[in-house]
């Protein structure tokens, strides 16, 4: 899956240079990948010293910066890179981390599975199930976003259950990717069950170890302070339109510029222009091909930092 031919974005790109940014570099992925769980780790490991001490409320202080970075295992993040099968050489190994990706931030790697190469060959267009340039967070969603999203932990929890049960809510579109009966909907059915299994084995461990800490630590991770994550995905898309054809990328997708800490959990897609141009270039080669389009003039939708990012949506929010 790549653009439009015709669009100056793909051409930024000779073969040669292409054709290196495409191999996966074991090294490189497995540096990543062995940082960010020494990251998460040793915050889990802090924090259940300081609740075994009695010190609860430093243990969950020591959790901050864990809970802001864990959305980022997602879809939105470490997770959608493992789904295109490039971080690591094997497509197995990718195939295993993403599907523990998705099980550790309570989403069902089935269901992406049908609607995410929709969004790359339609993005923005009819058939896009997952982007819509008109979503916006309200401001009452706020709170949650920077705390503990209760709602949207109820609303997965219900997503799963159904899905769990057989049944996939949606409009037409949804239900035609999985019809009653087919293959695709046994998928995100027994998609649904392994994650309400594996979280629910976590969370009984970690209560029967004498480490409720654990809980919040793991099991309600995903939901705590998720307006990070949840901004940058939305930038993506937000207020922009398909292209003609709909493989016009520079028409319908933002680069965000962010610090390297940021982009580093994010794992490079705040350039998501060139992810979409090119997905199958590994994240940590995707620098370089952003590198090609700003030097082409093909980059046309960005925004520089996080903040900047927070006032874009808040402009699009009150324009529509």
């Amino acid at each position: 899956m790549t653009g439009d031919p015709n669009s100056p974005a793909f051409a930024a790109l000779d073969r040669e240079t292409y054709r290196r940014l495409v191999r996966p570099r074991n090294d490189v992925a497995l540096l990543h990948l062995a940082a960010r769980a020494a990251f998460h780790l040793s915050l889990l490991a802090l924090s259940v010293h300081l609740a075994s001490t009695e010190r609860t409320l430093v243990a969950l202080a020591v959790l901050v910066p864990h809970w802001a970075a864990w959305s980022f295992l997602g879809w939105a993040g470490l997770g959608h890179e493992l789904f295109h099968r490039n971080v690591l050489s094997s497509r197995r190994a990718n195939a295993i981390l993403f599907r523990a990706c998705s099980i550790l931030t309570w989403s069902n790697d089935a269901f992406f599975e049908l609607t995410h190469p929709l969004h790359h060959r339609h993005t923005l267009g009819p058939a896009d199930i997952e982007a819509n340039a008109r979503a916006r967070i309200p401001p009452a969603q706020w709170p949650w976003l920077l705390t503990l999203d209760l709602p949207g932990l109820v609303r997965r929890l219900r997503l799963l259950v159904l899905n769990a049960a057989g049944r996939i809510p949606g409009d037409a579109r949804i239900q035609a990717l999985a019809p009653p009966g087919s293959p695709e909907r046994r998928a995100v059915r027994d998609g649904a069950r392994r994650v309400l299994a594996v979280q629910a084995v976590l969370a009984a461990s970690f209560l029967a170890a004498g480490q409720p800490i654990l809980i919040a630590g793991v099991t309600l991770a995903p939901f705590c302070l998720s307006g990070f994550n949840r901004v940058l995905a939305l930038l993506q898309h937000a207020g922009l339109e398909a292209g003609s054809p709909e493989t016009r990328f520079d028409v319908s997708t933002r680069t965000v510029r962010l610090g390297p800490v940021a982009a580093f959990f994010y794992a490079n897609m705040n350039l998501h222009l060139a992810h979409h141009v090119w997905p199958a270039i590994p994240f940590y080669n995707l620098p370089e091909a952003d590198r090609a389009l700003v030097e082409s003039g093909a980059s046309r939708h960005e925004t520089r930092g996080f903040l900047a990012g927070l006032r874009l949506l808040s402009r699009l929010s009150t324009s529509g």
